[in-house]
């Protein structure tokens, strides 16, 4: 199901609270109604950050204060990897006094609910979310990753490590090229992208590669993959695109990929 942007059901934001919102630019700051003030009782609002295809998004949190409930269900703020509310993207659900973690999405795109109840009011969060095209920690069940500046040819020496794993529940992981085409050169030694079986350089290399031939499916052993793209001082390429998944997360992307090829 798509997340509300505040319009759809109650509880809906009071009139003339800036509440929620599509958040486009590459980076930026937002914050529950009336911050640094009380929130309103009664709220929903849904913020959905959408930056370029091919990036990823960090989001931190510098202030968070909302009622506190040991299974946070009465005010909550609830992080999301994607654009859908499904259980399955979800990264986590907040309230009390400590700050969520900092998150790194899986996809392009994030969304960020806050929902306050009848009672109690607190002075909410701040919250900052910025670009990031290169690498990064992924720990959602499904997710997309692409060279930097993908579908434009990718810069000279750039290095970039996607460390996949760490989602409750998750098993080994499946990774798929959609798109390879990369400088090549024999044992690709000059650009390359290399696959290992674990969260470090030290767990066993499943395969490196280079030139314009699809990388194979490739499946890991353990719920943890690392992906490293690597390019030297010249001669580029188009660079690739690759979808990963684990066990439920292959129906998320299906899902994802279906209303993003609807959506075009």
């Amino acid at each position: 199901r798509a997340p509300s942007l505040g319009t759809s059901h109650p509880p809906l934001c009071p009139p003339g609270i800036k509440c929620g919102g599509v958040l486009s630019a590459p980076s930026g700051n937002f914050s529950s109604p009336n911050f640094p003030g009380l929130y309103p009782y009664e709220t929903e609002c849904t913020w959905l950050i959408v930056v370029a295809e091919g990036s990823s998004i960090l989001l931190s949190f510098s202030h968070f204060e909302l009622e506190y409930h040991n299974a946070c269900a009465y005010d909550y703020l609830q992080v999301y990897n994607g654009a859908a509310r499904d259980r399955g993207n979800l990264l986590g659900t907040f309230c009390g006094h400590s700050p969520p973690p900092p998150f790194s999405s899986a996809w392009h795109v994030m969304a960020v609910v806050f929902r306050s109840d009848r009672h109690v009011a607190k002075h909410g969060f701040a919250a900052a979310y910025r670009k990031d095209a290169c690498g990064g920690q992924l720990t959602g069940l499904s997710g997309e990753i692409t060279s930097p500046r993908y579908p434009e040819s990718y810069p000279n020496d750039a290095e970039c490590r996607w460390s996949i794993g760490g989602a409750s529940g998750g098993g080994p992981l499946t990774l798929v090229f959609a798109d390879f085409q990369m400088e090549g050169g024999q044992g690709c030694g000059f650009d390359y992208v290399a696959l290992f079986d674990g969260p470090t350089v030290t767990a066993p290399r499943l395969g490196r590669y280079c030139g314009s031939a699809r990388p194979p499916r490739t499946v890991s052993s353990t719920p943890h993959l690392l992906i490293i793209f690597k390019s030297d001082f010249n001669i580029g390429g188009r660079g690739f695109k690759a979808h990963f998944y684990s066990g439920e997360g292959q129906n998320l992307l299906l899902i994802f990929l279906f209303h993003f090829f609807l959506s075009r």
